[in-house]
């Protein structure tokens, strides 16, 4: 059996998006079958801070090793790189794994891993979640990570992406070795069954539920802030939001940070839900290629997407592709109340919301968490062969 080490800043039972990634893939792997390093567990209910949330329930029974790092500040992030280097270094010791698979974000994942590969001779797979382009906000790391990004990726046996577009992106760019690998969600877990399992009929809502759930910052906030003068507008609408970010325009629709199975029980009682994505000139690249985690979330509540994303963005193409809700490409007040005039029509909300189980079996977990072995596996014998 071939062994992985995980080198994941961001980890179950955090519940942030690259977490929730990896609860996803992880939950489905034999848990001999790798190790992790990650940061401390979070204490309490919710320990933002830039590490996202715990969640008791979303804890993952495997071989980690948990590093004394609570906040995404630099300080911290260089603390985790050198330690990640040294745990691995003691791993390898005692012969506990064959291959290194570093999960981005966050950046010093791929510094750890790189150098850790370098130090063991083991083969280096990277996982980019994705695009670092926010580091453009920080110009002097940003041109670090230019210049290392090549070496390291070409160091690495794969280069694993999460869409098309993500690997036409880099291809584009000279790297070569790269995998698409979808992102997915444990459609099997009996949390996510039993939530999806059909219960009693809600009485007759004459407003319109709309839900977003997740973080308010940059890559979305001028989408969100146009969809809610919109709403603001219009009568029989109801606009909840569950998110950490404590911005004074959310007062009034915002529940706070839940839990996951109360976020995902709350999109279960929606009657569509919100993807916003920024149209920024500088945000075009990492918004271009993106697959935020909740979408498959919103798919698994079987419910219609409202989706303000770019026209060149993959979403847009995602949801006209599965047919799964409306792309609105502009940011139109216009155009979005139409759309939210569309989806008032219960026919139209179940001709999407019927799509939408469709959609998401390419996505089921246990599909890409067999892929993922599978190239691991492969990288490992290449390496073995070529040594």
């Amino acid at each position: 059996m071939v062994r992985t080490l995980v080198i994941s800043y961001f980890f179950p039972p955090c519940t942030d998006g690259a977490a929730t990634l990896m609860y996803n893939l992880c939950s489905n792997l034999p848990k001999n079958c790798y190790s992790v390093v990650t940061t401390e567990e979070q204490l309490g209910l919710y320990c933002w801070d830039n590490l996202g949330a715990y969640d008791k329930d979303f804890v993952l029974d495997c071989n980690i090793t948990r590093l004394p790092v609570r906040t995404n500040r630099m300080h911290d992030r260089i603390k985790f790189f050198l330690l990640a280097i040294l745990s691995g270094l003691l791993l390898n010791t005692k012969g506990f794994f064959d291959c290194i698979l570093a999960v981005y974000p966050d950046e010093f994942d791929l510094y750890a891993g790189y150098v850790l590969s370098r130090l063991t001779r083991k083969p280096l797979v990277i996982y980019m979640h994705d695009l670092h382009s926010e580091l453009k906000k920080r110009a002097h790391l940003y041109e670090i990570w230019k210049r290392l990004e090549r070496r390291i990726f070409s160091s690495a046996s794969a280069v694993l992406v999460t869409n098309e577009k993500f690997r036409d992106h880099y291809s584009e760019r000279g790297i070569r070795n790269l995998v698409v690998l979808h992102s997915c969600i444990a459609l099997q877990a009996s949390k996510l069954r039993k939530l999806s399992e059909t219960g009693p009929s809600r009485p007759y809502r004459r407003r319109l539920r709309i839900v977003f759930t997740g973080t308010v910052y940059q890559t979305n906030e001028d989408a969100i802030l146009c969809f809610l003068e919109a709403a603001k507008k219009m009568e029989d609408i109801e606009i909840v939001f569950s998110t950490p970010s404590k911005k004074d325009y959310l007062s009034k629709v915002n529940t706070g940070f839940l839990s996951k199975k109360e976020c995902l029980r709350l999109q279960r009682n929606a009657d569509v839900l919100l993807l916003p994505l920024s149209f920024e000139p500088e945000l075009r690249e990492e918004v271009k290629c993106a697959f935020p985690c909740k979408v498959l979330e919103y798919l698994a509540a079987g419910k219609p997407i409202l989706a303000i994303v770019p026209k060149e963005s993959y979403m847009k193409e995602f949801i006209e592709s599965y047919k799964v809700g409306l792309a609105i490409t502009e940011l139109s007040e216009e155009k979005m109340t139409n759309a939210i005039l569309e989806l008032t029509d219960e026919r139209r909300r179940e001709y999407f919301s019927g799509n939408a189980a469709k959609a998401l079996s390419h996505f089921d977990a246990r599909v890409q968490s067999k892929r993922l072995c599978s190239i691991i596996e492969s990288v490992v014998q290449n390496r073995q062969l070529r040594d």
